[in-house]
């Protein structure tokens, strides 16, 4: 039992854990490692595409940007490993869906006013422009001045519809894994078929669905082409985020004993998909060929996200300052989350002008560390206002207290398996 009394550091405050349970320290450090990958994917963005970028550069920062691929279905994992195991049972909706508004959509609104005064406002100069003003509501459906708020309009899907995930996983874990001290093989094999299928819709995705998009009718091709808005895309990472919390311990076994081969996966997919990079591009690197939706980057962030979660139980067990570092990043990510691309916005300001020609790798990895850092300082700097919740969420700073009350089906299978 000792090494699952730390803390759990979450996106939702710690008010809303009702049924206080193992606190979960590794969460922490997942979510900091998923800030970092998707920081670090959109630096290189801003650099591999430049037109003076020399070759070399083009091809590191590709070969770099593999090992982002992580970031967003890490954290679309970690939401389903928290409201998994926090609210497995019953769920008060009306109050469950208000909070998720508050703590999660407030911010997103805040952010998309703030990237379009600056796109319009300072960047554009149409703030005072009629024409500017109806393309702030678009910017609430398809945010592309804040590029990276989509994933809160997607993951929000999640939150709607976890009512009915909350019924189904628990009904579905209690006819796997029907009695406590039961094997987890019926787990196993579901968990896998469950992977395959998921990886035949990653296949559809990449392979067939451009093409139905491009004969199908205006509704049905933007819903096509827009797939990577939708929750479905996700699901898989979402739900091995309800087995994680349903078997922890397991979990955390499973994921310790499996680095090494997961390794291995990692490598291969890896070469693969890097191959696949270099073979489909031309004049400059193409980073859409190694997209969330294929079957190569499934194989790759499931195999990182394995080796991520042995690698975040050693940290945690050896503590030390890279350890301190982690948590205080993991604990302000979703503010970081938020303010990133605003920060990367006025760094590239001044790198943008600049001849790079030769030093794109260089210059991408400096703005990766400034921004990171401003993006966090800022966002701890907010959360101290009196209102600064509304701008980056809850930060949970107190540890909770264990009671007894509301066991529920992720209660027994921790204790049974823990002791």
């Amino acid at each position: 039992m000792n090494n699952l009394q730390e803390g759990i550091e979450e996106w939702v405050p710690e008010t809303e854990v009702r049924r206080k349970k193992e606190r979960i320290h590794e969460v922490t450090l997942l979510r900091a490692f998923a800030f970092l990958a998707v920081t670090l994917q959109h630096c290189i963005a801003e650099y591999i595409y430049r037109p003076d970028i020399m070759p070399a550069d083009s091809i590191m920062l590709a070969m770099l940007f593999h090992f982002t691929r992580f970031g967003t279905p890490a954290f679309v994992f970690l939401s389903g490993l928290i409201l998994f195991y926090n609210y497995s049972g019953k769920l008060d909706y009306r109050s469950f869906i208000r909070k998720r508004f508050g703590d999660i959509f407030v911010p997103f609104l805040c952010w998309t006013v703030i990237y379009w005064i600056a796109v319009e406002g300072v960047i554009g100069s149409r703030l005072l422009q009629p024409s500017a003003w109806p393309t702030i509501f678009l910017q609430l459906v398809r945010p592309t001045n804040g590029y990276h708020l989509w994933f809160i309009l997607m993951i929000f899907q999640f939150y709607l519809l976890f009512p009915l995930f909350s019924k189904a996983m628990p009904s579905a874990w209690g006819r796997l894994y029907p009695h406590e001290g039961g094997s987890y093989k019926r787990v196993a094999w579901a968990t896998l078929a469950l992977g395959l299928a998921y990886g035949a819709l990653m296949w559809l995705s990449y392979y067939k669905m451009p093409g139905w998009a491009a004969t199908a009718g205006a509704f049905w091709s933007g819903l096509i082409t827009h797939r990577s808005y939708y929750f479905v895309m996700y699901i898989f990472y979402f739900l091995i985020g309800g087995v994680c919390a349903f078997a922890l311990a397991r979990f955390r076994t499973f994921a310790a004993n499996a680095m090494g081969w997961a390794a291995f996966v990692f490598i291969g997919a890896y070469i693969w998909l890097g191959y696949d990079v270099l073979r489909f591009s031309t004049e400059r690197m193409n980073l859409q060929v190694s997209n969330y939706l294929k079957p190569t980057t499934f194989l790759i962030i499931v195999s990182q996200l394995l080796l991520l979660y042995g690698l975040a139980l050693l940290l945690q067990k050896r503590k030390g300052a890279l350890c301190r570092i982690l948590l205080f990043i993991g604990r302000h990510s979703f503010g970081g989350f938020l303010a990133h691309a605003f920060v990367l916005m006025l760094v590239s300001a001044v790198t943008r002008p600049m001849q790079l020609s030769g030093s794109h790798l260089p210059a991408a990895l400096l703005t990766f560390i400034l921004v990171v850092g401003g993006a966090i300082g800022l966002a701890s700097l907010l959360s101290k206002l009196p209102n600064g919740r509304w701008l980056v969420g809850p930060i949970s700073r107190r540890k909770p207290k264990e009671t007894g009350a509301g066991r529920s089906v992720v209660e027994r299978s921790v204790r049974e398996q823990t002791g």
